[in-house]
């Protein structure tokens, strides 16, 4: 007996089926995708536009220049400090830069990315830039040690931002003309750090973490990928 040409309904279902787990893969891989670009978009801006910004525009108008982050709120700002009178506890976001002072450039993170982790990434940064304080301290052993409950002068106010108010989770960065860099808290080490991630949306651990390390002697800024 001759078979009628066609699909039988279970042929149908089991392609169906299959079509529906393949869009499913297709959109997770559509929206992981998505949320890289947003995350090497907002880090890039940030870095480049934002504190790499901030120092060269110090130099070249011989004014103090301030970067200003707010980790609770994800926004940043980039001001010139013409009268050289910043203060963080004076700073309002909605008038980010009164005259005399200018408006370098300001940010919003996107969705997915925020200024953390919250917890470190469990180590110290790479030589030369070790001293700057993580929370944590690496070990001759390859061990590290956990240093933000021993309550010692060398623990950072966040282990994502170690000069950043612990209240208030504001921080702020001031590069000189003259070369170098202040920041508004954190231990007197060479330098302090701020760290920003790609948060999964399902809340599982970050895809991405990329820590900005600022030394104080030059002011020079550091994108070290930590994953």
């Amino acid at each position: 007996m001759q078979r009628a040409h066609g699909f039988t309904l279970i042929e149908a279902l089991t392609a169906i089926a299959i079509v529906g787990v393949l869009a499913g893969l297709s959109a997770f891989a559509l929206d992981r995708l998505k949320a890289r670009g947003n995350f090497a978009s907002a880090s890039g801006d940030f870095v480049n536009g934002g504190l790499r910004a901030a120092r060269a525009e110090s130099f070249a108008r011989g004014d103090n220049t301030v970067v200003i982050v707010d980790t609770v709120g994800g926004q940043w700002w980039a001001i010139e400090d013409v009268a050289g009178t910043f203060t963080l506890a004076g700073f309002v976001p909605s008038t980010p830069a009164p005259s005399p002072a200018r408006l370098i450039r300001q940010g919003i993170l996107p969705s997915g990315v925020s200024f953390g982790p919250s917890a470190g990434w469990g180590t110290a940064l790479p030589p030369p830039l070790s001293g700057i304080p993580t929370g944590f301290v690496n070990l001759p052993d390859g061990g590290t040690v956990n240093i933000t409950t021993d309550g010692g002068s060398s623990a950072p106010n966040y282990t994502y931002c170690s000069f950043c108010d612990s209240s208030s989770g504001m921080g702020a960065v001031t590069f000189f003309p003259s070369g170098g860099a202040s920041f508004s808290g954190g231990p007197l080490t060479i330098g302090q750090q701020l760290a920003m991630q790609d948060v999964s949306s399902d809340g599982g651990p970050p895809s991405g973490i990329v820590d900005y390390a600022i030394v104080g002697a030059t002011g020079a800024v550091e994108a070290v990928t930590i994953k």
